[in-house]
């Protein structure tokens, strides 16, 4: 049983595999992660728009495998901010619907500790 354990163990470190985060609980340098805040406003006056859909998109690359398409769903609370932790810093795509307003997408790329994002929604076309 130990001789077993102790083979698993040695492929793992063989390969590279390496948790997330270390025994702290803090990231390590090879992954790191950004912590981010999307502000949605719209309209003239720039007022914040509450209960907005918010969608981010990534892909976590894996080894010798697929990369692995992640979906955070995400709404504004009534100051107009969606707040989530722990993304990687890659090249992600940030989309935002809610009735009455124009849909909204694109795409950023993360690349420090904290990120704020601010969108501002525009009214829809005029349908006669």
């Amino acid at each position: 049983m130990m001789a077993g354990l102790a083979v698993v163990v040695l492929a793992g470190a063989m390969l590279g595999w390496t948790p997330a985060t270390t025994a702290t609980g803090k990231p390590d340098k090879e992954n790191p992660v950004s912590a981010l805040q999307i502000v949605v406003t719209g309209g003239d006056p720039g007022k914040p728009v509450d209960n907005a859909s918010v969608y981010v998109r990534y892909e976590e690359p894996r080894f010798l495998r697929h990369p692995r398409k992640i979906e955070l769903d995400l709404k504004t609370d009534l100051a107009g901010i969606a707040k989530v932790k722990d993304v990687p810093r890659v090249k992600i795509m940030i989309q935002v619907v809610k009735d009455g307003w124009r849909p909204f997408g694109q795409y950023y790329v993360l690349d420090k500790e904290e990120e704020t994002i601010k969108i501002h929604l525009k009214p829809p076309a005029h349908w006669y």
